[in-house]
């Protein structure tokens, strides 16, 4: 291809695909040396500028893990450009097509991201329309995490009647061919891509939720993208603990050949049975929108949604997300609320439910540690929580380790360092010696990671690159960051040479590492010495 530079920027190095009316490339940026995918947007035509004006005016405002984060935006020859993350990956209709079975856990995995995206556009004001999901429009990063693209069709919904009918050929719902589409037309879509990725797998429950999806009458379907996730949870739940599996086997198989109200019946009764695990999976999404996503309206607004008799908890949560949501309040607030929460836990929660005692001291610890703001105190009463804790089962167990690890580091960087970073050491030790579940080694070479970059701030570099070749050795490929971290050693301490390239070629084997700004800076760095 001959060489383009676009904005006296972005030198296009291929092309990556064609679709409609655009023409997608992969292109450097010549000032920060990243790999960006630059899409050209068509200029021709009444419906080419529909579809670039939509797509252009919903990206722009986009912030979320699974979509794509749009950098630039500029115009040229006459056509607009959009610059995009470079989504390195196969899209799931690659993977599809391979005729190889998704794994449960991969199948969720990415099941949930999908939902979780599909909320987040349905969310916003105005809430947009996807109107064209299907495998090909989803990517599988390297990474292994799915994101959604291509947002050609995407409208934002106002209530009127389409300008233009979009949708693919079974993945568009049916009111989509009459030029309608709402958030439910996108529910259906969603439910024929899990179709596709279940196959003939799909449990009895999985198979109610697809089929509550891809209702024809809309009003049938579910009534949001959150209440299909919701669903969703409780269908892992389900198969990953085998919650009351053999109660929905039982009545769904006594139901399978009825019709009419018997087999409606069923479906109401495998619902009452499931109602303690929904009450679990509102309480799940909510504990997820208050510590990994921070999203502290979300979070409340499902902890409200949970049963406060069978889950207390929830109403002290709700009040730290007053507090969190409220600049005008004093921080301390919510830790006296935090302290609140403890004592409850302590007085009546340990006598009668010791395994949801458990949970609720590894819940607690981690407000502690959240919110801490480098206070040694608070730290303190995580650490003395955790430290006391006696996990009844290896995921318990787990988790106290890592919240321990991540505590001592903390911890360490206030004070005695040597003292709490040998402890957050040993953790991950433990850990890598403990754990029987290490998702094929990446768990493991995470945590070795750990242990090299504890060492390196201690200046025992050579034990530092112990753990990095110990990685190397003992899971090959399954941490990139291992690789461009012993790079990052060799080179600043001014090793051989021969060490320095011999890294540099185990780096250039793992897939995807050359579109890394870590690995970039330091290819660059190399040349400059």
């Amino acid at each position: 291809m001959k060489k383009i530079i676009l904005a006296n920027r972005y030198r296009v190095q291929k092309k990556l695909g064609t679709g409609g009316m655009a023409n997608v490339y992969l292109a450097r940026d010549t000032k920060l040396g990243m790999l960006w995918a630059v899409k050209e947007l068509g200029d021709s035509g009444e419906f080419a500028n529909y579809t670039r004006k939509s797509e252009v005016s919903v990206l722009r405002k986009v912030s979320h893990p699974n979509l794509p984060r749009v950098t630039d935006i500029f115009d040229e020859n006459k056509k607009t450009y959009m610059v995009m993350d470079y989504i390195e990956g196969k899209s799931l209709k690659e993977i599809l097509d391979t005729g190889k079975k998704i794994p449960p856990g991969q199948f969720y995995k990415w099941s949930l991201q999908i939902t979780s995206a599909l909320f987040y556009l349905h969310s916003m004001n105005p809430p947009v329309i996807y109107r064209d999901l299907k495998p090909s429009n989803i990517m599988i990063r390297n990474s292994g995490d799915a994101v959604l693209i291509d947002f050609g069709t995407a409208k934002k919904f106002a209530g009127e009647k389409d300008e233009y009918a979009f949708g693919t050929k079974r993945y568009a719902a049916p009111e989509q061919y009459e030029g309608t589409s709402d958030k439910r037309s996108d529910i259906y879509s969603l439910g024929r891509v899990l179709s596709d990725m279940a196959g003939s797998d799909a449990t009895l429950f999985l198979k109610h939720i697809i089929r509550k999806c891809t209702a024809k009458d809309p009003k049938k379907r579910y009534r949001s993208a959150e209440a299909v996730r919701r669903a969703l949870i409780i269908s892992r739940d389900i198969y990953k603990y085998a919650i009351a599996l053999t109660a929905v086997i039982i009545i769904t198989g006594a139901g399978i050949y009825k019709s009419g109200e018997n087999a409606r019946d069923s479906v109401r009764e495998i619902e009452e049975i499931n109602e303690s695990e929904r009450v679990n999976a509102s309480y799940e999404n909510a504990l997820m929108c208050f510590y990994e996503l921070k999203d502290y309206p979300a979070a409340r607004s499902y902890f409200e949604k949970v049963d406060e008799e069978r889950i207390p908890e929830s109403s002290y949560y709700i009040r730290l997300c007053d507090v969190l949501l409220d600049p005008g309040r004093d921080r301390k607030e919510m830790f006296e609320v935090a302290q609140e929460f403890e004592e409850f836990n302590e007085r009546e929660v340990k006598r009668n439910d010791p395994a949801r005692k458990e949970k609720n001291d590894l819940q607690i610890a981690r407000i502690y540690l959240a919110f801490s703001d480098g206070d040694e105190k608070r730290l303190g009463k995580a650490r003395t929580i955790l430290e006391g804790s006696k996990p009844s089962d290896e995921s318990s167990k787990r988790s106290v380790l890592l919240l321990l690890e991540a505590v001592y580091r903390e911890l360490g960087q206030i004070s005695e360092k040597e003292k709490w970073f040998q402890k957050a050491i040993e953790c991950n030790s433990r850990l890598i010696r403990e754990s029987t579940d290490v998702r094929d080694g990446e768990f493991a070479a995470r945590r070795l990671l750990s242990n090299a970059r504890l060492y390196e701030e201690l200046s025992m570099f050579k034990k530092a690159d112990g753990c990095y070749r110990q990685s190397k050795e003992e899971f090959p490929g399954k941490c990139p960051d291992i690789y461009t971290g012993h790079l990052r050693l060799l080179i600043s301490k001014g090793a051989k040479d021969e060490m320095i390239k011999k890294a540099y070629a185990e780096a250039l084997s793992v897939e995807g590492i050359e579109s890394s700004r870590e690995f970039i800076k330091l290819k660059e760095r190399m040349k400059d010495e």
